[in-house]
């Protein structure tokens, strides 16, 4: 504590500022460093949920099978670019063994003890940030379009049930009494009520990031180029603009943080799922609560005077132009949910600032990367949550500010290792 040097985090995203605004809490000097364009990445355009029960990996067991059938569909939840393949198959040998059974529910209990406290995590941030209306919790739905959908999701809800998350069945007369704007189409949902959602993840960065900001925090827009170090400490991170001095640094830089991996001296196997939003400005009706469409691996989250529609996979890298093809599929897929809402709108090109693309950092087995590098024991790793990043950033910021103090974590961060890469 009596280093003067501020702890400097790459990643100005919502793990980012959550680890940043924790550090403050006890009691570090922070400097943030992030290109303005590159911070709202993925948390600008995420559904929304804060999910403690997603708990889920993508690597389940049948899944490979299930993948070929997605690819052959040019509209299906899975795009694969076929120039990017080679780049990819180092991951998906590591998604396949991922998606073994044992592995699978090693990787649930981890994302659980993780995620579980999600809310509480963000509270006291929310309380300092005075950003508690941007939060509700009125739990999600998942709804289903076929009994065979809902009977083929048995396993992804038996292993939420076998974490401890409780699950409460409705059929379709049940679900047209709780959720009426949703289409007659749906035979059934389930419902998990402990979760909570914003209503603008924008706005959530940008209350957290000035919050971090009031408190004396410093924000830099600037690539982060290196990690600086002596030796046996890192010392500073150099920039596109200068060099930062640094007490320990942070990499929270979401998908492009496997350089920062290299120049500590680690290796990862990382990539990154590009995922799309649409959204629909003020819809005629609105669902009162998120709804996961099952088959459609869809989304749709009422946000302040819009309803979104995230999701999808393709794999194509950072450098590919996007596919908006993918976000008229999601403009289709709420036209289905909500026919009530999105009356007249047949096209994302037609609503100005309706469709949004950006990038997911994705492990093979769905786990972050959590914890110390390896051989530069105060640099810190905070990056890879994949699909819950707007959920795990107040769990992780706690976690990591805690490493960085010398705390013992309150759980076990092995299965986060960087060090299950080797």
């Amino acid at each position: 504590m009596s280093d003067s040097r501020p702890v400097v985090v790459i990643g100005g995203g919502l793990v980012g500022v959550c680890t940043a605004a924790y550090l403050q809490r006890a009691g570090h000097s922070v400097t943030l460093v992030d290109r303005q364009s590159a911070r709202q990445a993925a948390s600008l355009g995420n559904a929304g949920c804060i999910n403690g029960s997603s708990v889920v990996p993508i690597a389940m067991p049948g899944v490979l099978w299930q993948v070929p059938g997605w690819l052959m569909q040019p509209d299906g939840p899975l795009v694969l670019r076929w120039r990017y393949l080679p780049r990819m198959v180092p991951w998906l040998m590591r998604f396949i063994a991922a998606s073994q059974p044992a592995r699978v529910a090693q990787q649930a209990r981890a994302l659980r003890a993780l995620l579980g406290p999600a809310l509480d995590a963000y509270q006291p941030l929310l309380d300092d940030a005075n950003a508690n209306d941007l939060v509700t919790r009125r739990g999600y739905l998942i709804a289903y379009s076929s009994e065979k959908g809902m009977t083929g999701d048995e396993g992804g809800m038996a292993l939420r049930r076998d974490n401890g998350v409780q699950i409460d069945t409705m059929d379709a007369g049940a679900l047209r009494e709780f959720e009426p704007t949703l289409s007659n189409d749906f035979v059934g949902a389930r419902y998990i009520s402990e979760t909570g959602h914003t209503s603008d993840p924008g706005a959530l960065l940008a209350r957290l990031t000035a919050q971090v900001v009031a408190r004396g925090g410093r924000l830099v827009d600037a690539a982060a180029t290196a990690i600086e170090t002596n030796g046996a400490q890192a010392v500073a991170v150099h920039t596109d603009k200068g060099r930062e001095a640094a007490s320990a640094v942070v990499v929270a830089a979401g998908a492009w943080s496997a350089p920062f991996v290299q120049q500590l001296g680690d290796s990862i196997v990382f990539d990154t799922e590009r995922g799309y939003h649409v959204e629909i400005p003020t819809p005629h009706e609105m669902p009162s609560r998120p709804v996961m469409w099952a088959e459609g691996k869809l989304f749709a989250t009422p946000m302040n005077g819009r309803l979104r529609g995230a999701g999808t996979v393709e794999l194509a890298g950072l450098q590919a132009p996007p596919n908006w093809r993918r976000a008229d599929l999601l403009l289709g897929q709420l036209h289905k949910m909500f026919p009530g809402a999105v009356q007249g709108v047949k096209s994302t090109q037609s609503v100005d600032g309706a469709r949004w693309q950006g990038f997911r950092p994705s492990t093979p087995d769905s786990l972050p990367v959590l914890g110390a590098a390896s051989k530069v024991p105060n640099a810190f790793y905070a990056f890879g949550h994949g699909h819950v990043g707007l959920t795990a950033a107040a769990s992780t910021g706690r976690t990591i500010a805690g490493l960085v103090c010398g705390e013992r974590p309150s759980i076990d961060l092995s299965p986060f290792s960087i060090g299950r890469f080797r």
